[in-house]
């Protein structure tokens, strides 16, 4: 069931193919093979084996891959994190998943060094990169020995990886994937968008994101394609990309569409070798759908799906009816509802409450048990997201239950953002909702109530030191007082008519 297995057998059928086309650097799959190996028999002399927990840190290039592989093939439990958090993001993260051992490159350095202090557990730290501490291990050295002779059996509900998400309330959780979970999204993934050994698969989305990592990496690799990895989204660049390089698969979140669609080159390219877009992480506005099906020639596949489903829970088909408005139908072996609040199924076409079951559902969150009961049900996940079905069984995402923020494809969740800006000395009280916004579906707001006048510069400066930036409000809003019902609880639905009384 190890998941690098499948690696190894694209290897067989593929050893001189490319695999990863990364800047000018090529690397063929018998060359990805032997460069994971070595790693995996570094990893297991310093004593990684089956279980243990590895934080990794790690930006867009072939190592996060390599590194990714090499984890997998010694059997280690992968938590991915954000190479751009800060230390209290970091900390928080190392210390709930019990991680032993972190590697991370220089992107993340500062976060790094500013949490060793507060980390409980984890005490190896590798470091992939030039002129390490003399406490840290050196990636480079670690994938020149021997290689991995053969690579860890694992079970099916073996974890691969914990990666966290959060809730309106609390602290982020682990949801915990598993070795079958991987297994049969990837598969599924395969069969919905038809890639081949011979497709050219765009990467631009960031690995230690979910979606990035099963559809553009562990899915692509399962038959032999062709990554083309990019380390950041510029629209112009990509577009030219698209066009030179003839992509066949592309995968995106909204924001980017919206972005390929404002810019002036759109027009200046040639998409005829684009037989397949992605799209997930938020809904995708019609309007820019329309718009890319006019100017670049193709249908844009929309997702929906969540970290506790794998990645995946519907898509629309290529071979199906486009309904707008729809994310299609749920991925073949998955079962949805939409059910009310007593749990009980709604007819077609009524709002409920969106629950799925399948192979895709998380084992649970790492040492939550009571937030696992909570969502798991009768083997049923309670996604907290509203939805319907019409009468052909097409899904329909009408809002979310829960408060979350989707700015540009990456999750912000309100509480973690207020419980920042609560520490700021001149903070009173503070409510985050999202904004809509354009280019990126929604924007982070603060309503902030202060003790003094400050200059919004000061909010704005104090959250970008404790949150990655795509968490900080660009929208700032100072006002006198919060709305708030009888028991005191802030009404963020009111938000908006408190700035009546505001001063700016």
């Amino acid at each position: 069931m190890n998941i690098a297995h499948t690696l190894l057998e694209s290897t067989k059928k593929s050893h001189d193919h490319s695999a990863i086309i990364y800047k000018k650097e090529k690397i063929t799959y018998g060359e990805l093979t032997q460069r994971v190996l070595q790693l995996a028999g570094g990893f297991k002399r310093i004593g990684m084996k089956k279980g243990t927990h590895v934080g990794m840190m790690i930006s867009n290039r072939p190592e996060y891959i390599i590194t990714y592989y090499s984890l997998l093939a010694v059997g280690a439990t992968i938590i991915p994190i954000n190479p751009l958090f800060k230390s209290d993001e970091v900390t928080y993260i190392l210390n709930n998943s019990d991680s032993e051992v972190l590697i991370f490159d220089s992107s993340s350095l500062d976060a790094v060094r500013s949490s060793i202090n507060a980390l409980e557990k984890t005490k190896t730290f590798i470091y992939l990169g030039e002129n390490q501490s003399e406490d840290m291990l050196s990636w480079e050295d670690l994938s020149k020995g021997e290689p991995l002779k053969e690579l860890v059996e694992l079970d099916s509900e073996d974890l691969a990886q914990i990666i966290y998400t959060s809730g309106t309330t609390g602290r982020p959780k682990g949801a915990m994937i598993t070795q079958e979970n991987i297994n049969w999204m990837s598969k599924t993934s395969l069969s919905l968008s038809n890639m081949t050994s011979s497709d050219r698969v765009l990467l631009v989305l960031p690995l230690y994101h979910a979606y990035a990592k099963l559809q553009g990496m562990i899915s692509p690799f399962r038959v032999g394609a062709t990554i083309y990895l990019v380390v950041r989204f510029f629209p112009d660049e990509i577009l030219t990309m698209i066009s030179e390089e003839k992509i066949t698969q592309f995968m995106g979140v909204p924001t980017m569409y919206a972005m390929f669609v404002n810019s002036p080159k759109i027009t200046e390219y040639d998409y005829s070798s684009l037989k397949y877009c992605g799209s997930g992480g938020a809904s995708m506005p019609l309007e820019i759908m329309e718009k890319i099906n006019k100017l670049m020639g193709v249908e844009v596949m929309e997702g929906y799906g969540q970290t506790e489903s794998t990645v995946m829970i519907s898509r629309t088909r290529l071979d199906g009816e486009r309904r707008p408005g729809s994310v299609g139908f749920p991925a073949p072996g998955i079962e949805l509802k939409i059910v009310d609040t007593d749990g009980k199924e709604v007819l077609p076409d009524m709002v409920g409450e969106i629950i799925f079951r399948g192979p895709n559902a998380m084992k649970g969150y790492y040492k939550k048990p009571e937030e696992t009961m909570q969502t798991i049900k009768d083997g049923w996940v309670y996604t907290g997201d509203l939805g319907r079905l019409d009468e052909q069984g097409y899904v329909y995402i009408v809002d979310r239950k829960k408060e979350m923020i989707i700015r540009g494809g990456f999750n912000v969740y309100p509480r973690e953002v207020e419980e920042v800006l609560y520490t700021h000395k001149s903070v009173v009280e503070c409510a985050v909702i999202g904004e809509k916004d354009p280019v990126f579906g929604e924007e982070v707001a603060a309503y902030i109530v202060t003790n003094e006048d400050i200059g919004k510069d000061s909010i704005t400066l104090y959250c970008k030191e404790h949150l990655v930036h795509y968490k900080v409000p660009r929208i700032i809003h100072f006002v006198d007082e919060l709305p708030k019902n009888a028991t005191g609880k802030i009404l963020k639905k009111g938000l908006k008519r408190c700035l009546n009384s505001s001063w700016m």
